[in-house]
């Protein structure tokens, strides 16, 4: 009885939560300054800057992420309040990454910098401020060197910086292992949907697509497995 009550309270603290993050997420991605979703000698196109322009729509993705983002409080909330709290500030910011990159092929540096500060709040469940230097560390370098590798191969920009700096980021929060994991299964997942792609004849051999939204998505399993 006690655990039904202990799950009741947290759906009814968390569904409201969710809701606020589900809008909040599409407000912030439409009304975000267009310099934050471009490179840094570009300027902002009309799609980016007319004021009032939906980026993206309210329907359906404030109801789909505020259910996703209920659904995920309520699930974090019962298995460790205090890691639910850094955990779902992180799915947030990864979410608005994952859309920018997705629709303009940019990681707004503003959000990799509050992802790295809200790193501070897993110091204590993941390990010391060395794991999380070296989990950075492993995250960053390990992309510097597979876009310092594809540009000597193939002589064309393989990997964003943008890629990088969010990987250096998530290690901060993943640490060592936890960069391997995000590391591995972002891979998987872009290389089988990019070879679906190129197959389906829907990309050409060789162009460039969006990695941050397969790094957000496997950072967000880290998380929600890691509670």
């Amino acid at each position: 009885m006690e655990e039904m009550i202990r799950i009741a309270i947290i759906a009814l603290v968390c569904i409201p939560v969710g809701v606020l993050l589900g809008n909040s997420a599409v407000y912030v991605f439409n009304n975000m300054p267009a310099r934050w979703l471009c490179d840094y000698e570009e300027e902002p196109s009309d799609e980016k800057f007319i004021p009032g322009r939906q980026r993206m729509n309210s329907h359906p993705w404030k109801l789909t992420f505020s259910a996703m983002f209920a659904a995920m409080a309520i699930f974090l909330c019962y298995r460790d309040i205090l890691y639910a709290v850094t955990a779902i500030a992180q799915l947030w910011l990864l979410l608005i990454i994952a859309v920018s990159d997705r629709k303009y092929s940019i990681i707004p540096d503003q959000f990799v910098i509050f992802l790295a500060l809200s790193s501070i709040g897993f110091s204590y469940h993941f390990g010391d401020i060395k794991g999380m230097i070296l989990g950075a560390l492993m995250g960053g370098g390990a992309m510097l060197l597979v876009a310092l590798t594809g540009r000597l191969v193939t002589k064309q920009e393989a990997l964003g910086f943008g890629d990088i700096k969010l990987m250096a980021a998530i290690g901060l929060t993943a640490g060592i292992y936890g960069s391997a994991f995000v590391l591995v299964v972002s891979s998987f997942l872009s290389g089988a949907v990019f070879t679906y792609k190129i197959v389906r004849k829907q990309i050409k051999r060789g162009e460039m697509q969006p990695l941050g939204p397969y790094i957000a998505f496997a950072t967000a399993l880290f998380l929600m497995g890691s509670v």
